[in-house]
């Protein structure tokens, strides 16, 4: 495989991959996996009489630096009799996997994460220092939907911002987005290349969907009808009104009028979904930064990682991605 090592439970296994995809999403916690060989490595492996779940890893050649990790799933005997399939999950399938039942009382929201690790034997590699507070009953809930909830909390109360969470190389990390202006790739021949210079089959389309020009910002006592209204009347005049509506804990902390704006200004946007191809390696991830210049589409600036898929093969690694416009300021 082309600048990579491929392991099998720490055994390199290399020279017997065809080939290796792996994909994200900002929208999931865990990323999925598949390769192809003509060696049955089996679903499960036996060591010191304890059977366990076979375990890819990826590093760079000559690096011990883990690059992605993942659990192997499923297995295929494929049609062609000489040819195996494989696929699976980093260990965001097991936050995917697990349901919870938890009780957080005013509980900062990184300490809550934190305990839910805990108790689900999850390894929490990174997190930032959050400023925001959670008190709710979570009871039969998806561990990864807790999660996703308390970083939209903390985002929707004014705190922490523009963080994610990625689980690819053998933990779970909460990661704030960063930004790269120097991809590259290598290719057959170890030639570098600069990856902005391959980018091919760009595709752009725009939707207002998901658009919402009236924001109104209520606190989450059943008995209340309190609440705060922000609205663009341009907006409405031409889309027509569109209505979210947000409920947090109402306390001295919360300034329910600034959240309504907040969200408003997020909100109340045309969706651009960007698409395109380039090589690259693994340095191209959801949560990253780039610029784009491509003047026959019309885009200029910095754009996030939304999604991507990495299909590497002996000769070259090719990525494509979904990108969205994004301020790296904000």
């Amino acid at each position: 495989m082309l600048n990579y090592e491929i392991y099998i439970n720490d055994e390199e296994v290399t020279q017997h991959i065809l080939n290796f995809d792996y994909s994200e999403n900002l929208d999931d916690v865990a990323s999925s996996f598949s390769f192809d060989s003509l060696i049955d490595f089996g679903i499960t492996s036996t060591n010191n009489n304890q059977t366990r779940a076979n375990i890819v890893r990826i590093c760079e050649s000559g690096q011990t630096i883990t690059r992605y990790l993942g659990i192997i799933t499923d297995t295929e005997h494929t049609s062609d009799i000489n040819k195996y399939h494989y696929s699976g999950f980093d260990i965001g399938f097991y936050l995917n996997k697990n349901k919870v039942i938890i009780q957080f009382k005013k509980a900062n929201i990184g300490d809550a994460i934190k305990k839910l690790c805990e108790e689900y034997q999850i390894n929490f590699e990174k997190s930032p220092n959050f400023t925001q507070t959670v008190s709710k009953i979570y009871k039969n809930i998806i561990f990864a939907d807790v999660v996703k909830e308390l970083l939209q909390l903390e985002k929707d109360k004014g705190g922490l911002k523009n963080y994610y969470i990625d689980c690819k190389g053998g933990n779970f990390a909460i990661e704030r987005y960063t930004y790269n202006q120097n991809l590259g790739s290598v290719i057959a021949n170890n030639i570098l290349v600069d990856s902005f210079r391959t980018i091919n089959n760009v595709k752009v389309t725009h939707s207002f969907q998901d658009l919402k020009n009236r924001v109104i910002y209520s606190d989450n006592n059943e008995k209340s009808l309190k609440r705060v209204t922000r609205e663009n009347t341009n907006s409405i005049a031409t889309y027509g009104l569109l209505t979210e509506i947000e409920t947090v804990d109402t306390n001295k902390q919360n300034n329910l009028s600034k959240l309504a704006e907040d969200k408003l200004n997020e909100l109340n946007k045309i969706k651009d979904t960007i698409s395109l191809s380039m090589l690259g390696d693994y340095n191209i991830k959801k949560g990253v930064v780039i610029p784009l210049n491509i003047n026959d589409y019309d885009l200029h600036g910095t754009y996030l990682i939304k999604s991507c898929s990495h299909s590497l093969d002996d000769k070259k690694e090719v990525v494509s991605i979904e990108v969205e416009k994004h301020d790296i300021n904000t």
